[in-house]
């Protein structure tokens, strides 16, 4: 099993940041019309792999890390000028660290590595996506996970 002192700074910030970056791509992919329950979804998953049995990932939701990912995230919304940008951003980011970080797994980890990164990837990007009703008025009319989403 691969552990934080297995892998490089730079390889570690791509790991701990592939996640967070899928879950904010799809909070921001349908624009500002995002309920605060596509805010905090996310949340759950962390604390599932926080007490899960992968120890890569239990590292990667540690209470440091989920710091040093909301710095990381700090530096990279001042790079952007508008919610267009942001929501480019965050896709671009989501899809590049979530493949950097699995060819990174199948050069260092195991398969329960790749399985349980694999995992943590596509939950909290689908539990945001199912949070909230998009396009809804008083819940009427609208639809679960959008398109973009």
């Amino acid at each position: 099993m691969a552990t934080k002192t297995d892998i490089s700074t730079t390889e570690w910030e791509t790991l701990r940041d592939a996640p967070h970056a899928v879950a904010m791509a799809v909070t921001v992919a349908s624009g500002l019309s995002g309920s605060i329950k596509e805010v905090l979804t996310p949340t759950g998953p962390l604390v599932e792999a926080l007490h899960g049995e992968n120890q890569l990932l239990r590292q990667i939701c540690g209470k440091e890390e989920i710091k040093a990912f909301i710095a990381s995230l700090k530096e990279m919304a001042k790079s952007s000028d508008d919610f267009k940008s942001i929501q480019t951003f965050f896709h671009k980011a989501a899809s590049g660290k979530s493949q950097a970080g699995l060819d990174l797994l199948r050069r260092k980890g195991i398969p329960e590595d790749i399985a349980a990164f694999c995992y943590f990837l596509l939950k909290p990007g689908e539990k945001v996506a199912n949070a909230a009703i998009e396009g809804a008025f008083l819940r009427f009319c609208g639809e679960r996970v959008s398109g973009v989403e």
